[in-house]
């Protein structure tokens, strides 16, 4: 079993008191194909962000 190149867990980011993510866990491990997806305005680009520390 390999080690995650990305591991996230518990992150939640709020924009005032709208809450974009609440508590998102997931890895991504070597040769994994991930794909995002939801309706629009359902935080796709800010979990995004955050993962590249775009946002704080």
């Amino acid at each position: 079993m390999s080690e995650p190149i990305i591991e996230v867990r518990h992150l939640s980011k709020s924009f005032g008191t709208h809450v974009v993510l609440r508590d998102v866990d997931f890895t991504v491990k070597p040769g994994d194909v991930t794909c995002v997806i939801g309706a629009s305005g359902s935080g796709k680009s800010t979990l995004l962000r955050c993962i590249n520390l775009l946002e704080t």
